[in-house]
């Protein structure tokens, strides 16, 4: 069903496949074959229509709310790729007929997805079908379409429609008002539409031209109107063994481009532009717009290309799969928007960003990409008034992030979700009201790109402004205890949401505790340096009382510890005292969270049982915090207790478990979590990919394997291989300066690709070390007892 090779050594480890067709799996390839570029986000649907698929096009940032009651979500915009395809009248389906060859194969190298096949029809007719697709990486707004019909056995009459249908809904809820219209010259096509609430204008405009032998014909289509929809049918008649192609070319325009957002409500001039734009893009023909985005998809991977030298081509093959995702799922031509839990692959957590960006995708760009990484950074910037806002409504001072964001930073969590086995009513979800840590997650974040970009007018501009208001948020949320003494945080939610309500999460406060600290040692930079900076934040916060405030609760605050004797550290209040249950036929699942078929919420709240890495988290985050052996014991004492029923969790878990020197396991984990979507599992991503399992899947190899890790401006490096792979080569920005790193089992080398700059001081297996050029350490010497 899922193939992971190309036709031809030189696409090996650049493929995936579907080499043959079953209407049950559309999802699943809908999902993982989605072509994007950040801007836009085309779900991978066949041309012909099935039951039970999701037509789907995103575009980045242009969120609506449907109803009062509901969230604002990404509205599903026009199809523009539907072609209605009739051969001696009848119509191309496949579920009649015979199907003598198909396959289906997205190319992550250029972006391409292209579907072969030889049809024979319920009559005899036999036709070969080539349908090619890309979304241009060169052209933000960017559609294009080849489909090449050629009857093997008789003269036909090809009959094709094809235009922009903006009767697309977001599984039911129609999120457009109608618009205009118009079809100019006879073979362009242009509908507009206004999102219903938040008032964004879409444009989408398609042009078409008809070729056979390369000689463009002049067989004018019939026009034609619907409700929401505008269409071009075409009637052509075939000679047998003539190719006939159809080439179309769409773009789509809102008016919340860069290039648009302060020229609102001039819909005339949006749409007379997206016109002329398409006209100038359409002379270029479809292989030179092809060719186009096939060179800039070439840069991208020039700079960002990672080498995986495997006994399993697989591990290879997942890794730019992640990296292609990373790609097409990120906006990064514009700060105010960032990556949704699903990408632009789904409706699935309707487009909404979580604490997944900062902590699983965020670095990836950190270290290949900073303009990018600088961009989402800023995103969360966009978004401070909205956590403000949060905060006040909650009580509290400064910035409360909220747990999923969109175009505002207010709270966009709905309220209620699965059923309850148990009541059979919906599930109330807590995470919007007390699921907090993602508040210290942003600031994290924040720093992280900081210190490894050394970007000082970032934090200039914004980040000290997120980190001072978070480290406030935190100040006003903590609990004075009478009886301890001491500074709780109670009724929350840590990342294990299997525990709802519970009272001093470690992650929580831990995060806390190091926010607060950062917000310290921030402000007293700042006031020691008094520059402008300093003034304009002074008299917005006033960081001498905040600093006096912040200087006397952080020695208070409760930070779980170690037991003396086991060295675990409690999950948060209770989690040791629950009971323990067998949990071995929910760890073999192969689906998710079957656990919730046997038990409710609340009863999971009493066993020993995590949903995914919670504690666990703190020694990637944290990882100066805490011993080597408090780190292994913890993990050998959670893991066993952790189902994994989070896309999150298993690539934290590869990365721990090579630092507790257990490869082969951690080698495990990488494979399972990079089976999350691209698996043989046929129903394991239907309403979207797993953004933060994509950026895990990186994070796995680079900062498990690899060892890149940072803390405190120290760039560290502490390689180890697994048995399988005999090299790992990827390269590494870290303070404006590219680096290529190549890791054997016994050798590390690293090459400094840029010139005339000072040194740069490295820690390798804790060890110091200056690179000039290049350095090559013998990992058999650094690390001979591990």
């Amino acid at each position: 069903m899922i193939e992971y090779k190309g036709k031809d050594p030189d696409t090996d480890g650049w493929i995936i496949a579907e080499n043959n067709f079953d209407p049950r799996c559309l999802a699943k390839f809908e999902s993982i074959m989605c072509q994007g570029n950040g801007y836009l986000g085309l779900r991978a649907v066949t041309e012909e229509c099935y039951s039970g698929e999701k037509r789907n096009l995103f575009v980045a940032g242009t969120f609506n709310r449907c109803a009062n009651q509901e969230v604002t979500e990404l509205p599903n915009a026009a199809d523009m790729v539907q072609l209605d395809l009739t051969l001696n009248g009848v119509p191309f389906h496949l579920e009649k007929g015979t199907i003598h060859r198909y396959r289906r194969e997205l190319n992550l190298r250029q972006g391409e997805l292209r579907r072969e096949i030889l049809w024979e029809d319920e009559a005899g007719g036999m036709y070969e079908l080539c349908f090619r697709r890309f979304v241009s990486m060169e052209d933000l707004h960017l559609i294009g379409m080849r489909m090449e019909i050629t009857p093997l056995n008789q003269d036909t009459i090809i009959t094709i429609r094809s235009g922009i249908n903006g009767q697309m809904t977001n599984s039911g809820a129609q999120h457009f008002l109608e618009g205009e219209r118009r079809i100019f010259d006879g073979e362009l096509l242009q509908l507009s539409a206004t999102t219903t609430e938040s008032g964004i204008n879409f444009v989408h405009t398609c042009h078409h031209r008809l070729h056979q032998d390369g000689v463009r014909l002049n067989s004018l289509p019939i026009p034609s109107m619907e409700r929401r929809k505008v269409m071009l049918t075409y009637k052509i008649e075939a000679e047998s063994g003539k190719c006939i192609v159809l080439d179309k070319v769409s773009t789509v325009h809102t008016s919340i481009d860069t290039e648009w957002v302060y020229q609102q409500g001039n819909l005339q001039g949006l749409q007379e532009a997206a016109r002329i734009h398409l006209g100038l893009t359409a002379d270029k023909g479809f292989e030179q717009l092809f060719v186009e985005s096939e060179q800039a998809w070439a840069e991208q991977w020039m700079n960002a290309r990672i080498e995986i030298q495997s006994e399993d081509p697989f591990d290879q093959l997942a890794l730019r799969f992640a990296q292609y995702h990373l790609l097409l799922m990120t906006p990064g031509h514009d700060s105010r928007f960032s990556v949704g839990a699903k990408g632009l692959t789904g409706e699935g957590y309707k487009g909404h960003v979580f604490w997944d960006t900062e902590i699983f995708i965020l670095p990836y760009f950190i270290y290949t990409g900073p303009r990018v990484a600088r961009h989402l950074a800023e995103y969360r910037y966009h978004m401070l008034n909205g956590a403000r806002k949060k905060a006040e409504e909650n009580g509290y001072r400064g910035a409360m992030y909220p747990w999923e964001s969109a175009a505002t930073g207010e709270e966009e969590t709905p309220e209620w979700g699965p059923v309850d086995v148990v009541t059979g009513t919906p599930t109330y979800i807590w995470t919007g009201k007390i699921e907090q840590h993602i508040t210290a997650d942003v600031a994290y974040g924040v720093w992280h790109y900081y210190q490894a970009t050394g970007d000082q007018d970032y934090m200039d501009r914004y980040g000290y402004e997120i980190i001072l208001e978070t480290a406030s948020f935190w100040a006003s949320r903590l609990e004075w205890n009478k009886e301890e003494q001491k500074y709780h945080i109670c009724d929350v939610i840590g990342p294990d949401e299997y525990k709802e309500h519970v009272n001093n999460n470690a992650y929580t406060n831990y995060l806390a505790y190091w926010n607060i600290t950062k917000g310290i040692e921030c402000t007293r930079k700042l006031i020691q340096v008094q520059g402008d900076v300093y003034f304009k934040l002074d008299s917005q916060l006033n960081l001498n009382g905040r600093l006096k405030e912040w200087e006397h609760i952080v020695k208070f605050i409760y930070l779980p510890q170690p037991d003396k004797d086991t060295l675990i550290i409690p999950q948060d209040d209770t989690y040791l005292q629950k009971r323990i249950i067998d949990l071995e036929k929910y760890r073999k699942q192969e689906q998710v969270a079957t656990i919730l078929s046997d038990y409710s919420m609340t009863q999971l709240s009493d066993f020993q049982v995590s949903k995914q890495a919670d504690l666990l988290v703190l020694f990637y985050l944290l990882e100066d915090w805490f011993s080597k052996e408090t780190k292994a014991a913890n993990w050998h004492y959670y893991e066993p207790k952790t189902l994994h029923d989070s896309s999150l969790s298993l690539s934290t878990h590869s990365m721990l478990a090579c630092d507790v020197n257990d490869l082969e396991l951690a080698y495990q984990m990488f494979g399972k979590a990079a089976r999350i979507d691209l698996g043989p599992n046929m129903h394991s991503c239907d309403e979207g990919i797993h953004a933060a399992s994509i950026g895990g899947i990186w994070k796995s190899v680079v900062m498990g394997f690899g060892g890149v890790r940072s803390w405190e401006g120290m760039l560290r490096l502490n390689p180890k291989l697994p048995r399988a792979w005999r090299s790992l080569a990827f390269p590494l920005v870290w303070r404006g300066e590219r680096l290529q790193v190549t890791v054997t089992p016994d050798k590390l080398l690293i090459k400094r690709l840029t010139t005339g700059l000072r040194p740069l001081n490295l820690s390798i297996h804790g060890q110091s070390y200056i690179l000039k050029d290049s350095i090559i350490v013998n990992l058999l010497e650094v690390i001979p007892n591990e």
